[in-house]
């Protein structure tokens, strides 16, 4: 049997080079949603939210209630 030890860390943790690995992961799949206003053709206009836009209490809220934990 082998034993492997795994770091791994919480958002807030993060500092440099490992924080923007970490917010460009968060927005491969950004957030999407209609703003309300149609387009030309008469279909709704979306938007789309990247984490890395949001303040950081809010991606720090994000990754702990999904249980994010990243590595370095």
């Amino acid at each position: 049997m082998k034993t492997i030890k795994i770091n791994a860390y919480e958002f807030k943790d993060l500092k440099g080079n490992s924080k923007y690995k970490a917010l460009t992961w968060l927005d491969e799949y950004p957030y999407d949603y209609e703003t309300g206003d149609l387009d030309e053709q008469g279909k709704p206009i979306k938007k789309y939210d990247y984490v890395s836009n949001w303040d950081d209490n809010a991606i720090i809220e994000h990754c702990e209630i999904n249980q994010y934990l990243f590595d370095t």
